[in-house]
């Protein structure tokens, strides 16, 4: 199933993460929605396509680790 990296920078003195970005990672299979790999004509004008069309759970990256507090606490 198709599924979202996270990246995060976490600060140490704090614990807090801010997110960064994220990247779509394809799973290529032919029965997922949102991959590259669905067929476009998949389903017909009486049966609509019923393959999967979600996400599974997003994989979380800590890409950096910075010293001191995030920006969003207090000094």
């Amino acid at each position: 199933m198709c599924y979202r990296q996270l990246r995060f920078t976490k600060n140490t003195a704090c614990g807090h993460l801010t997110f960064q970005g994220d990247t779509y990672i394809d799973c290529f299979t032919r029965d997922c929605k949102l991959s590259t790999s669905h067929p476009t004509t998949c389903g017909s004008q009486g049966r609509p396509c019923n393959c999967r069309r979600y996400y599974s759970q997003p994989q979380r990256l800590i890409t950096l680790e910075q010293p001191g507090k995030c920006p969003q606490c207090p000094p």
